[in-house]
């Protein structure tokens, strides 16, 4: 909706920009904690004018999901916000930015904040007169739905190869042989497998331990420092006494987002390798390595493969202005956009 129409049918402008609650919202952290209570009985006032949309009476929670602040991209567009109350506590949580989290106190903080809420209140009460006019302040810049991951990705795996790997997988799992105990060296080897199959020329003239260095996450508890990398008691030892230092030796594929991918070692309880995923953008890197595993006949677990398959084959939905596991943006869709599935556009159940 224009600017100029919004503001000559409920006689007011909206206050805020992107930009400002970009500024406001971005804390680079997991949330904002602010200690006011004159903020936090504002936010109450907001929350009252719905019913929770989700409670718990065995857990002091309440859960608004369907609020609205105005802001102004050019247009009027609508942010959704979300409002978490616990004991407490109340947050904010626009989509996709830092939630806010108040608690009671006298911290001086922002102005912004309290006309934020002041902002959300008055156009609230416009959504409760005029329901249908959130339709016009969502465009497909900022509604939420999903799209199937073969709308969108360059490359996926095709139904017939994905049976076929679940098939070898399956079947090699029946004849599995116990590995545990293990050397470093052995450990080592296994690990050059996975970066010969992922890597291919770039292994070219590198050694156990240079590969190693070169993809994993560096932080190795000293597993590099064992002596005696042919002796299974040296590894055991360290296994169970200096592995669990706070680092990262099992990830062999370092990832600055999230993980990349671990490759475990046999265990009493698990005399196996196991190998996971959990940055995405390494899936096909992944399925190369257990591949490889099974063409080398190393006894191995991937506990979450029909997962990588299903998205690799372009079977998992990516979320749609929203930050998830798996997300894009309207602007990134291009000519696929006629494939999106919309969210269901939902208001606050407004008291009487």
């Amino acid at each position: 909706m224009k600017i100029k129409e919004f503001e000559k049918l409920f006689g007011f402008k909206p206050k805020f920009d992107y930009y400002t609650l970009d500024y406001l919202f971005r804390d680079g952290n997991f949330f904002i904690k602010k200690e006011n209570t004159k903020l936090l009985n504002q936010i109450k006032k907001l929350a009252n004018l719905a019913y929770p949309d989700e409670g718990d009476p065995k857990i002091p929670e309440n859960k608004w999901y369907n609020f609205y602040l105005p802001i102004r991209m050019g247009k009027v567009e609508a942010i959704r916000v979300a409002i978490v109350n616990y004991k407490n506590m109340y947050s904010l949580i626009p989509t996709n930015f830092t939630p806010l989290e108040v608690y009671p106190g006298n911290e001086r903080i922002e102005e912004e904040y309290f006309d934020i809420v002041k902002e959300m209140i008055r156009f609230s009460k416009v959504l409760k007169k005029n329901p249908e006019i959130i339709k016009r302040c969502l465009s497909p810049e900022m509604r939420t739905g999903k799209i199937l991951g073969k709308y969108i990705m360059e490359k996926v795996l095709s139904k017939k190869e994905k049976e076929r790997i679940t098939n070898d997988y399956f079947s090699y799992m029946q004849n599995m042989k116990f590995l545990y105990p293990i050397s470093l060296k052995d450990y080592l080897e296994i690990c050059a497998i996975c970066y010969k199959a992922a890597f291919g020329n770039k292994t070219k003239d590198m050694n156990l331990e240079d590969m190693y260095k070169r993809w994993a996450d560096g932080r190795d508890c000293g597993m590099l420092k064992i002596k005696k990398k042919e002796s299974k008691k040296a590894f055991i030892y360290w296994l169970h006494h200096k592995s669990h230092c706070g680092g990262h030796p099992f990830e062999i594929v370092f990832s600055w987002h999230e993980h990349g991918i671990h490759l475990y070692p046999p265990s009493k309880d698990n005399p196996w390798f196991k190998i996971y995923v959990t940055n995405y953008a390494y899936a096909w890197d992944f399925l190369k390595m257990v591949m490889a595993l099974i063409k080398n006949k190393i006894s191995f677990k991937a506990p979450e493969l029909e997962k990588v398959l299903k998205f690799l084959a372009g079977e998992t939905y990516f979320r749609v202005n929203e930050y998830d596991e798996h997300f894009v943006f309207y602007h990134s869709c291009k000519d696929k956009r006629k494939f999106i599935e919309w969210d269901k556009i939902e208001l606050p159940k407004f008291k009487p």
